[in-house]
């Protein structure tokens, strides 16, 4: 039986960039079989995101992780892999949780009915149809009882985008708990988080029916955006600025003039964070700008600090307080 300290050797190498597929396989499964395994697997991922927050070159930051890593004990119990860092000195930063978690939450097609992604992922899923779906973090896809070729609906909540197989005898149709959209073969993207002020569908190519749960029936257009109020449901449709609606498929956040709260409830989600801040002086800010999944939030919120009139300190385990602070 591999012991804990042996599992903590496990989590630097795979962030490192080092670990086997066969010891990637044993820490999912460790990972996945106790709270208490994720928490440590955070707990050190969060040491290496505060590591490269000092902007050292990659071996010396390499060395700093395992260093700080290694301090958290009352001995140090790494002789055998510090030494071994600076030969292969790879800088993972940013989602490494994604892919960490997606073969334990996607199993094989023919065993699960559900899929879940976790804050700080995204996965990607082949349908028995053919269907290709992203899913952003923090998003559940529910398949219908006997998903199969011939009958084709999902329910999402979150964000997936869609790349259905064509097949106009078939319609594919994702139903959320405000509208359902329907198209027989089509790239489109659905956000519909239960906590965002705003719902949205978006689409790329092909043609979709939106029916909205108050008998309202919308066609978009590629690169057209319907987007509701979750409060009173008045849709708005526009022109999309598409590289940013589907930039997350990409690993790329890109965000054009959203308000602050809009923002924070983003970053929470990529980065599996709780970002807490008071005062009505952040209902006035818009933001525009891109982050890219190599960032980790230490980055991110140096760069909203170097542009905002914002502080931040840390509070507690994977928790931040924004501040105010006037330039």
């Amino acid at each position: 039986m591999i012991n804990t300290t042996e599992y903590e050797q496990l989590i630097a190498r795979y962030l490192n960039g080092e670990l086997s597929k066969e010891d990637e396989a044993e820490l999912i499964r460790w990972v996945s079989e106790k709270p208490e395994n994720k928490t440590l697997f955070l707990e050190v991922k969060d040491t290496w995101d505060a590591s490269s927050k000092n902007g050292a070159r990659e071996m010396e930051q390499l060395l700093q992780f395992y260093r700080k890593q290694a301090s958290h004990k009352q001995n140090s119990r790494f002789p055998g892999w510090v030494s071994g860092i600076a030969a292969a000195a790879v800088l993972v930063v940013g989602l490494v949780i994604g892919s960490l978690f997606q073969n334990n939450y996607f199993g094989e097609q023919s065993q699960v009915e559900s899929f879940s992604v976790p804050m700080g992922s995204r996965s990607q899923l082949t349908l028995a149809d053919g269907t290709v779906v992203n899913l952003n973090s923090d998003s559940h896809l529910k398949l219908c009882k006997n998903f199969s070729v011939q009958n084709r609906q999902v329910t999402l909540t979150g964000e997936g985008y869609f790349e259905v197989t064509a097949d106009k005898k078939h319609p594919f149709t994702v139903k959320t708990d405000k509208f359902d959209v329907q198209v027989t073969g089509t790239k489109f993207n659905v956000s519909s988080y239960p906590n965002d002020k705003k719902i949205n569908a978006t689409l790329t190519e092909g043609q979709i029916q939106l029916f909205t749960k108050h008998n309202k029936t919308f066609k978009l257009k590629p690169g057209e955006k319907i987007s509701f109020n979750q409060q009173t449901m008045e849709p708005v449709l526009e022109q999309a600025d598409m590289e940013s609606e589907v930039a997350w498929v990409n690993g790329k956040f890109i965000f054009n003039e959203i308000p602050f709260s809009d923002l924070i409830r983003r970053l929470e989600r990529w980065y599996d964070v709780k970002l807490i801040y008071k005062g009505s002086e952040f209902d006035s800010m818009v933001y525009s700008g891109k982050f890219l999944n190599q960032e980790t939030i230490w980055q991110v919120l140096d760069a909203l600090v170097l542009t905002s009139p914002i502080d931040y300190r840390k509070n507690n385990f994977r928790e931040f307080e924004l501040l105010y602070k006037p330039k």
